[in-house]
């Protein structure tokens, strides 16, 4: 693998995550754009690439599962999305949803 830095060749090896600590824990590897969470693995060894120009540690990580969506997915949802068309009562002009059969205002039949 090439360096993404120097473009010098990396060396491989074995790339192992250690986790420090007296309590129950365990390690873990996860993957962010921004803030966002999206991928995670519990994996703890794998193969790793060194540079020994740059100093640039890389591990390539099998079987992450994605936990939430990269900013290719995110969208402007619109807060009305589930809001009903609207129809205007002839006796009253009340505005109310097309699925009403009465008027809640006057009692007119549709």
């Amino acid at each position: 693998m090439l360096c993404g830095i120097c473009g010098q060749r990396m060396k491989s090896g074995k790339f192992v995550i250690n986790t420090h600590s007296a309590a129950r824990a365990y390690s873990s590897v996860s993957w962010y754009e921004g803030n966002n969470l999206v991928a995670e693995t519990n994996t703890d060894k794998t193969t790793g690439f060194f540079c020994q120009n740059c100093g640039i540690i890389m591990g390539v990580f099998f079987g992450a599962r994605q936990v939430g969506f990269t900013s290719d997915y995110s969208q402007n949802l619109d807060d009305n999305i589930d809001s009903l068309p609207k129809k205007i009562c002839p006796d009253c002009g009340t505005k109310l949803d097309i699925d009403y059969p009465r008027c809640p205002e006057c009692g007119y039949l549709f």
